[in-house]
């Protein structure tokens, strides 16, 4: 019994190492590329909702933020990262930044780092 308690705690903390080492190294400055292949809102970037992008004068067209590279401007503490866009531009025109839970999005594939295949 001794026995199987260790090796269950020794997979719980080999598997916890694992899954946080991915995401420390991102910093302020590192490069992304918005991963989105239908019209379909975001789940974990946190852009408005469409209704308040219409009346800001714009068309909420999320296919077209496809293949968009994105730099980290700032990191918080709960995983929550402020992006910009690379190219200068605003998100739909109007937006100059945009917040996204770093964790979940990379695990979702809604975001991804350059050099790795973006197909699911």
């Amino acid at each position: 019994m001794k026995c199987i308690t260790i090796l269950l705690t020794f997979f719980l903390f080999h598997s916890s190492a694992f899954s946080q080492a991915k995401y420390e190294n991102l910093k302020p400055g590192d490069v992304l590329i918005i991963n989105k292949d239908s019209n379909i809102p975001f789940q974990h970037l946190y852009f408005q909702r469409p209704n308040f992008i219409i009346k800001r004068g714009a068309i909420p067209n999320y296919k077209g933020l496809d293949k968009m590279k994105v730099k980290i401007e700032e990191v918080f503490e709960d995983a929550t990262v402020k992006l910009t866009p690379l190219n200068g531009k605003r998100f739909f025109n109007v937006y100059s930044y945009v917040k996204a839970n770093l964790e979940k999005a990379l695990e979702s594939n809604e975001l991804v780092l350059p050099g790795i295949n973006t197909k699911s």
